[in-house]
């Protein structure tokens, strides 16, 4: 019985381990929101450059999805979630200690790279650890619980920098990183998986044979009008939590403290969003992503509209606009459904890849629009992303099925 009781906890102690990785991770992504003002004022910075170290991390964090899928599936999560970890940490040590725009930007490499194995990580874990039918249901629940730790953490962080300076809540970050490092050295990969997988023993061989994989799976009917729709309903989500969302509410005339409480609603939102979404997807869980997607574009286009708006319709807006966004969950469903189980996480590393590409650019556009208008009229860019994305729904399967 004891034996049975421990073996029952194993899957759930992992899932756990990887799934405070993504909160550490989401932490730190969403705090950026918070932190860049006082950031920006330190070292001297514009609207430009925060959405240039914005754009660094994401591309970083983007690129390395390309390799990271494949590792996982090669290799297993016992190996390389603890490194990734300590990546972060290191990651996390340079942004605190740096005193300039080039270190900060320097600085976007190993978080990037070590970021970049935590969602895809914890969803590898539910995915080996638990039954197959579960893995979209899975994928929903560890966005639920980054997304509730992206809300906490930018109320956190708006009370913390009161008292502390950005350098030190940073530092803090990077302790917790630390010993969460320690921690995930306890984690074990399923029964039998040390006998087919490890370190790839021919590296040129393994990277050749990547490039053929991530080349097959973007060829399965349906997989590139998933990507792209996931990356700009994720990606405007992502604009607005990590840089906009406290600018547009401060836009209304809402003082900094209370904009970002507003802000960080757009989190809570997607905390809901992602598993009310995974439970009506069903079998056709395309015309819940149409819905996200139309709700998304609708309250962007009331938000940019203007007018006499309060912080508590704001903050109730970007819930709802979290909400809507939660359904960008379904494309790693969608995914995983047209290529099967044994390039689970190619695809969902593709999937996360692209939605954090577009999301740096969705960052960085805005900004660049800034010196000649105001925030309203900058961020008009991104429910014209969402527009022009609508169309290839026509390409996305009804009822995904294995190509």
């Amino acid at each position: 019985m004891h034996t049975r009781v421990l073996s029952a906890c194993k899957p759930w102690f992992n899932w756990a381990l990887s799934v405070s990785f993504v909160v550490l991770v989401f932490g730190f992504q969403t705090g950026y929101a918070i932190t860049n003002g006082d950031m920006a004022s330190s070292l001297g910075l514009d609207m430009a450059d925060i959405g240039l170290v914005g754009f660094a991390y994401t591309w970083c964090f983007a690129v390395s999805q390309l390799v990271s899928g494949a590792l996982l599936d090669r290799v297993g999560a016992r190996r390389l979630l603890p490194l990734a970890c300590a990546l972060l940490t290191l990651g996390a040590t340079l942004v605190a200690s740096a005193h300039s725009l080039t270190a900060l930007l320097l600085a976007q490499l190993p978080l990037g790279l070590g970021a970049s194995f935590a969602f895809i990580g914890a969803g590898f874990v539910g995915g080996v650890w638990f039954a197959p039918e579960r893995y979209g249901v899975m994928f929903a629940w560890v966005q639920f619980v980054a997304s509730i730790a992206a809300f906490l953490s930018q109320i956190t962080l708006t009370q913390s920098l009161v008292a502390w300076s950005w350098h030190a809540v940073i530092y803090s970050l990077a302790a917790v990183a630390a010993c969460l490092t320690v921690l995930m050295l306890l984690m074990r990969d399923p029964p039998g998986w040390n006998s087919n997988h490890g370190w790839p023993d021919a590296p040129w061989l393994f990277l050749r044979q990547m490039g053929r994989d991530l080349f097959s799976v973007t060829h399965v009917p349906g997989m590139l009008s998933n990507l792209l729709i996931g990356a700009v309903s994720f990606g405007s989500m992502l604009a607005m939590g990590v840089v906009w969302a406290p600018r547009l509410v401060e836009a209304y005339g809402i003082a900094q403290h209370p904009a970002r409480i507003a802000a960080a609603c757009c989190w809570l939102g997607m905390a809901f969003g992602a598993p009310l979404f995974a439970r009506i997807a069903g079998r056709n869980p395309k015309t819940p992503l149409l819905i996200g997607v139309l709700l998304q574009l609708g309250i962007l286009v009331v938000l940019l509209g203007g007018g006499a708006i309060g912080v508590g319709l704001l903050a109730l807006l970007l819930f709802v606009f979290g909400l809507a966004a939660g359904a960008s969950m379904l494309c790693f469903s969608i995914a995983g459904t047209l290529v099967g189980p044994d390039k689970a996480g190619i695809a969902s590393a593709l999937v996360n890849g692209s939605q954090f590409v577009m999301g740096g650019l969705m960052m960085m556009m805005p900004a660049r629009l800034m010196d000649s208008s105001g925030v309203l009229t900058s961020l008009t860019v991104l429910p014209l992303m969402l527009l022009i994305a609508l169309p290839l729904f026509i390409w996305l399967p009804t009822e995904p099925k294995r190509s």
